[in-house]
């Protein structure tokens, strides 16, 4: 069983080329930054954005959960990739297109080998694998549990639509069976939940805050966002409310009462209380004192 840590209810991705952007993201309220060297930065630019991103990460606060967001093997570009960047204060490396056990516990070698060239803590830089291929789906359970430097993986709706020759999407009953997959995958193999992919639609509020609630519901910490308007919307869906909380005691503090009086299943508010729910809701409680979020 893993210890409670405080979740990352929000991955603001910034272009890897944009220091405008990049220095937006760093100030703020999402939980962690993924800088992107992957997609949002064109093959001729690349060299130049690990250079800037090899500073940024180097000047960045401690307290700041900064992440980048490599090419994946087949481009050839990872291990460049990683040299540029796994330096100062960096959080973590997200892996896109993971594809295996094997490519999890290869990149986790090279972050060894270039953590220890910096001196830097062991175990600070951390990996976040996306599944987005119907093979990486399909290989969850085995990439959840490579060990190494994985901490969590993410859900990748975009290239996973293309993956499979249909238009591109990232909500719909065709994505549901690659979240639980993920979600499962991570509760087996004990690392942390996984994140939920990005909403791509930056206007559509009422659909973004459906599709972070349909996460949270799966079992997701987090969700992964592109515009700092969604952040907001995106780490209350991700916390305890006011009234989960209030009813998340209520159902703690009954239970005590009855179990001290030699009753192992009670009633609160006409709904069937036992030890699976009253786990539950401790579990709720306790997410709540992390977040520092009372009534």
């Amino acid at each position: 069983m893993m210890s409670l840590v405080k979740p990352i209810r929000t991955w603001l991705f910034a272009p890897g080329m944009d220091a405008r952007k990049c220095e937006k993201a760093v100030q703020s309220a999402a939980d962690a930054l993924i800088l992107d060297l992957e997609d949002a930065v064109a093959l001729s630019e690349k060299p130049k954005a690990r250079l800037m991103l090899n500073q940024l990460v180097k000047s960045v606060s401690p307290d700041r959960q900064v992440y980048v967001r490599v090419n994946d093997f087949m481009t050839g570009m990872t291990a460049e990739d990683l040299r540029a960047v796994c330096t100062g204060g960096l959080a973590g490396i997200v892996l896109p297109k993971a594809e295996s056990a094997e490519m999890v516990r290869i990149a986790s070698a090279m972050i060894d080998e270039l953590s220890r060239a910096e001196g830097l803590p062991h175990g600070q830089i951390t990996m976040c694998g996306i599944l987005e291929t119907a093979r990486g789906v399909l290989r969850a359970e085995e990439i959840a549990a490579a060990g190494g430097r994985l901490s969590t993986l993410m859900f990748g709706a975009g290239d996973f639509t293309g993956d499979l020759g249909i238009p591109t999407s990232n909500v719909g009953p065709h994505l549901v069976n690659g979240k639980i997959q993920t979600a499962l995958a991570c509760r087996a193999a004990g690392i942390r939940p996984p994140v939920d992919t990005v909403f791509f639609d930056v206007t559509d509020a009422e659909g973004f805050e459906a599709d972070c609630r349909q996460a949270k519901g799966l079992g997701f910490q987090g969700k992964a966002v592109i515009h700092p308007n969604q952040i907001a919307m995106a780490n209350g869906v991700f916390s305890p409310s006011s009234d989960e909380i209030a009813y998340a005691r209520l159902v703690v503090e009954s239970f005590a009462k009855a179990e001290s009086e030699g009753v192992g299943a009670i009633r609160v508010e006409g709904k069937l209380i036992d030890y699976a729910m009253v786990k539950n809701s401790q579990k709720l409680l306790d997410l709540a004192r992390t977040l520092k979020i009372s009534e």
